[in-house]
């Protein structure tokens, strides 16, 4: 794995531009229910991005620092939860992009692990690249890199849905898988919320959230289970790069 921040600016000088994939961690400081750091999502976001490095040793990728702050501003009601303004998030995204492309940089590559990101993600990346036809960026959602059925293959009738996914079975399984000494066992629980569509009714009720903040059933979960759903993420990203970043080369 190489380290953007590690380098010497000659080294940086010295990359092989049409080769170089500048990968961009992208999670939060959000609530994850009694049982799950704040940063569930940066940490997850980051080791995706490091085991992509690993498991595909020739690609030429770079992990660059990633964001912790981001847009969490549902979960504001939880201490803990740190939120900037969409608005903040979508130049934070344009002014880096803009300075990676700057230095010549045309493949990145960026792995969100929060939802809430996308739309101001995807904003901040078209304006960087607003009058430049020779850099590509993707954004890359892990929860999209696995099927339904994938999901039913791995965790069965346990599964419920991406809808109620927050805290819940699948984020508990991936922190037993990449850091399980910070998942607090004794305290997972199974909750739920009353109404599915609360995101799109605004203002939020905050009393339709659940009081510890998970948003589903936890029971089930496992670090290999985790493993697994892992597996399949690397994969369909080892695809995606070798697609739309290595072919033609």
């Amino acid at each position: 794995m190489r380290d953007y921040t590690s380098l010497t600016w000659k080294e940086v000088e010295a990359l092989d531009r049409s080769k170089t994939i500048i990968v961009l961690p992208v999670g939060s400081i959000e609530q994850h229910g009694p049982h799950l750091p704040l940063d569930t999502d940066s940490l997850t976001a980051k080791y995706i991005a490091n085991r992509i490095s690993e498991t595909y040793a020739d690609f030429d990728l770079i992990i660059a620092p990633p964001f912790c702050y981001t847009y969490a501003k549902p979960s504001c009601v939880f201490p803990g939860t740190i939120s900037m303004q969409g608005e903040t998030l979508i130049k934070l995204t344009r002014d880096i992009l803009y300075s990676f492309i700057q230095h010549g940089f045309r493949k990145i590559l960026i792995i969100n692990g929060h939802m809430e990101n996308t739309d101001f993600l995807i904003e901040g990346i078209s304006l960087a690249l607003e009058g430049e036809n020779r850099a590509k960026t993707i954004l890359c959602n892990w929860w999209e890199m696995i099927s339904e059925k994938e999901m039913m293959a791995i965790f069965g009738p346990d599964w419920k849905g991406w809808v109620d996914e927050h805290a819940a079975l699948v984020e508990t399984s991936l922190m037993l898988c990449i850091a399980p000494a910070l998942v607090r066992k004794d305290k997972m629980v199974d909750d739920r919320r009353k109404n599915k569509f609360e995101f799109r009714i605004l203002p939020w009720d905050m009393t339709n959230y659940p009081a510890s903040g998970v948003f589903s059933a936890t029971r089930g979960a496992s670090g290999e289970k985790g493993e697994r759903l892992m597996e399949h993420v690397l994969k369909e990203l080892g695809n995606l790069i070798e697609n739309e970043f290595m072919r033609g080369m």
